[in-house]
């Protein structure tokens, strides 16, 4: 018994340590367990890292492209030849960013690293691509680039493996503000640039349309018609599309229709596409946020090709002029006035486009030796700038510029200030401005760049002006802008203060004075050829006639009552009058114009354009010291509107500041604006208010932009635009061009790009892969 009792004791301790080996498999098997789910997670955080590491690299390259479109890793890109001709060095353009070392490129590869792994990279333009006959505000074959990262993240948990990964995409490559008739980094609201004449609708020909938080059709308040849309390739945003006013919208495959609250974005259900012409956020709206301007790249160009084409101002190089903007009389502006069209590039030149694709910081492409560059001859562009060799010229400005006149070469003007466009820009003042209709849209001879056009001249070249600030459209000096409107008119009034003999006189003068194309003025005729019965030649204008007749008498009444009219017409007034303030010049005037005639009883070319010319220059003098709007080119401007409203067919053209240029302005819209049909809406304008509001309504300014309207948005606003300094009588058209963007000889220098992924492909490679991806074959 007392065995047995023992015995039992002992059974106990087997069961403890039977219990004890069955918890030790237990741990033994969760052990392992545990360390095979920390070895996958070990794997999974890799790839993870992998990938957001290959994202990160991926968003350099789009930001190094940004900054500057020739940033990459070989010259091109093809699925024939592959990656070809490595870019041996360059620095990366990013700076210093938290957590990431950018090593920049070397022999064809983009390399940076982090805590947590490293990688390679290779980019490029894609060749090869085919230019799409639908699409003109496109350039298929300059839209794509190729990017190939691989990744290699370092071991993590204790383990010693490593996970590499490999990352294709495909970028898309586009330049906004040559694309867009129209963008807005903010709101498109297309009734700012209403109100519009007549009770006619505004039009907006070609080009696309483009607001990155949406859309609105509108008017400018009042009898304002709103727009009409004719040839348009797309109209896009991100957001939405919102037609306060019914909107006629024709596309550019011909097709059209009627926008109104009832299909646009409000009405998801019956809101059509049309075929990608109409995009808006619900219906696959492609968003082109452009963020920044290549401001490091337009520098750097500026700066190593100073011999060539490049053109760096600071607060040293040019003194400031008098010129204050009413708005921010703070800032102190440099005056540029690139003076009359004197281009010497032929439009026929089959020149190489490289510099404006590759641009100046593609080290392989350009060489800083300008030794075989030729300099043009006759410009009468800034000295500064006519010095310049190079047939495409780059300014980067470090202080605010005001200008004007037609530069002689293909131009791109950057600031980091605001830019003050004072005047017509970049347009032969022999332009005819003779318009399609009276709705003041198109020319009826449609604008060239350059010059060798047969029996036609050339009328602009390839420009772009953009700011970090704000570019802003200034009236407020008439002899800036409307020189080639007044010329005819001036010599017109001249000729009717000599006294025509007849209306058939007067009629067949301003025919010869005023013709459409102000290239075939003729000689205004004082004497007919017949000779009367006083052996005297038939007298024309009563005036002339005198003159000739009486060539040493300079007083008396006969004299003052034929020449008081012309007197008059020099002498500041009410009226119609070319006042010259200065009483010693406007006599010197009035003597060069009797010498002309009794010279021979006619005016001809010569003698009007350096009579002309005289007066001009002394009436740009005062306008520029001593304004007044009863003397000058202001004291004509609202008699012209006058009579250039009585015939549209004639060559007494409306007054019009003409800007042949893409524009970009980067701050964010600061001034009174209202959305909806309203006219409160202030656009970046100054001029032609009181004291000097030289044109009243009904009269009217032309504000022409032929070329691109860009707002980026992004930087923020030194001052608030009120409208206290701006005038509401501006009639804006807006007319897309297409050689900023297609002509080779003639695209600016510069353009911002903006860059967006289309296509992203992730997948898993060996170290082997990693360690030989850039490697010869």
């Amino acid at each position: 018994m007392n065995n047995l009792r023992h015995n039992k004791k002992g059974s106990g301790y087997l069961i403890v340590i039977a219990f004890a080996s069955i918890l030790l498999i237990l741990f033994m098997i969760f052990g392992r367990v545990k360390s095979g789910h920390h070895q996958l997670q070990s794997k999974d955080v890799r790839r993870f890292v992998a990938t957001n590491l290959a994202e990160a690299a991926l968003n350099c390259i789009i930001a190094e492209m940004n900054a500057n479109r020739a940033f990459n890793t070989h010259r091109y890109y093809s699925e024939k030849d592959g990656w070809t001709s490595p870019v041996k060095s360059r620095d990366s353009l990013l700076g210093d960013i938290k957590g990431m070392k950018l090593t920049g490129v070397k022999d064809g590869l983009y390399r940076g690293s982090t805590d947590s792994g490293e990688f390679k990279a290779r980019f490029s333009l894609f060749y090869g691509a085919r230019e799409n006959s639908k699409t003109k505000t496109l350039k298929e074959s300059e839209m794509y680039a190729v990017a190939e990262i691989v990744v290699k993240t370092f071991a993590g948990w204790g383990s010693k493996d490593v996970s590499c990964r490999k990352v294709s995409a495909f970028i898309e490559r586009r330049f906004p503000a040559n694309e867009n008739l129209l963008y807005d980094g903010e709101i498109l609201d297309l009734g700012g640039l209403g109100p519009f004449v007549n009770g006619r609708e505004n039009q907006l020909r070609r080009g696309r349309l483009y607001g990155n938080h949406y859309i609105t059709f509108n008017t400018g308040g009042g009898a304002c018609q709103g727009s009409e849309l004719y040839e348009v390739e797309k109209i896009e945003t991100p957001g939405f599309i919102k037609a306060l006013k019914d909107t006629r919208i024709e596309f550019a495959n011909k097709t059209s229709m009627k926008l109104s609250k009832f299909n646009d974005s409000m009405k998801v259900s019956a809101f059509e596409t049309h075929g990608g012409y109409l995009l808006d956020g619900a219906h696959g709206a492609h968003p082109l946020k452009l963020s920044r301007l290549p401001k490091e790249r337009i520098k750097y160009t500026a700066d190593r090709f100073k011999k060539t084409y490049g053109l760096t101002i600071t607060s040293k190089t040019l003194p400031f002029g008098d010129y204050k903007n009413p708005y921010n009389k703070k800032d102190k502006f440099v005056d540029l006035n690139f003076n009359g069209y004197r281009t010497t590039k032929s439009s026929k030149r089959a020149n190489s486009d490289s510099e404006a694709d590759e641009g100046a910081l593609d080290d392989e492409a350009e060489s800083a030796d300008d030794s075989a560059a030729i300099p043009s001859t006759g410009s009468d562009d800034p000295e500064i700038i006519r010095k310049l060799k190079g047939d495409k010229i780059i300014i980067y400005s470090e202080v605010p510029l005001r200008i004007w006149g037609c530069p002689d070469k293909n131009i791109t003007i950057y600031s980091l200030e605001d830019i003050v466009i004072a005047g017509d820009f970049n347009q032969n003042p022999l332009t005819s401005q003779l318009y399609k209709t009276e709705d003041f849209i198109d020319y009826k001879t449609s604008l060239t760049n350059g010059k060798d056009f047969g029996n036609q001249i050339g009328n602009k070249v390839g420009a772009m002006i953009m700011s970090e600030k704000r570019v802003l459209i200034d009236v407020s000096r008439p002899t800036l802008f409307a020189k080639n409107e007044i010329k005819p008119y001036f010599l017109y009034l001249l000729a009717k203060n000599l006294h025509p003999s007849s209306q058939k006189v007067e009629k067949e003068t301003k025919m010869a004075l005023c013709p459409p194309d102000p290239t075939k003025r003729g000689p205004l005729v004082g004497l007919g050829p017949q000779i009367g019965a006083d052996g005297e030649r038939e007298p024309y204008y009563g005036t002339i006639a005198w003159l000739y007749k009486n060539p040493t008498l300079n007083g008396g009444g006969t004299y003052n009552s034929n020449m008081e009219d012309i007197i008059n017409f020099f002498t500041p007034g009410t009226g119609a009058v070319f006042g010259i303030q200065d009483a010693h010049v406007r006599n010197e005037i009035i003597e060069d114009l009797k010498t002309y005639l009794r010279s021979g009883g006619d005016l001809i070319v010569d003698e009007q354009d350096k009579l002309f010319e005289k007066a001009w220059a002394q009436a740009t003098l005062e306008e520029e010291k001593m304004p007044s709007k009863n003397a000058g080119a202001m004291g004509l401007m609202q008699s012209l509107f006058d009579e250039a409203k009585k015939d549209h067919k004639d060559g007494i053209f409306m007054p019009e500041i003409t800007i042949n240029a893409g524009i970009v302005s980067s701050t964010r819209r600061a001034s009174k604006w209202k959305i909806g049909n309203s006219s409160d809406k202030v656009e970046d304008e100054i001029g032609n208010v009181a004291p000097f509001d030289y044109l009243k309504k009904p009269g009217y300014i032309i504000q022409r932009i032929y070329g691109t309207y860009t707002r980026l948005a992004v930087n923020e606003p030194d001052y608030f635009i009120s409208g206290a300094q701006t005038g509401k009588n501006i009639l804006r058209r807006r007319v897309w061009d297409s050689t900023n963007l297609s002509n080779a000889n003639f695209k600016p220098l510069e353009c911002p790009a903006v860059h967006n992924l289309l296509t992203f492909k992730d997948e898993q490679i060996s170290a082997k892969e990693y360690d030989n991806f850039g490697k010869k074959e």
